[in-house]
């Protein structure tokens, strides 16, 4: 079993490099309530907080299927 901050840096390492830099923009005009300074934090990986970046990939990259083990926990 994974700890957040683990399926974080799996979910991260995954994504990184896709990632646009607008992504954290794109997430708060959807209407996502995290600050974007937080976000770019999220996105930069000096926050590891997984729902944020949850959100960042479903806004920014709608095509990636983010794979059930690495959602957060219910």
């Amino acid at each position: 079993m994974l700890t957040d901050k683990q399926k974080y840096f799996h979910l991260m390492g995954e994504v990184c490099e896709q990632l646009a830099p607008d992504a954290v923009d794109a997430t708060v005009r959807a209407g996502y309530k995290t600050p974007s300074n937080l976000l770019a934090m999220v996105r930069l990986g000096r926050r590891a907080n997984l729902p944020d970046l949850v959100a960042m990939v479903e806004v920014s990259l709608p095509a990636f299927e983010i794979p059930t083990h690495l959602r957060p926990a219910a």
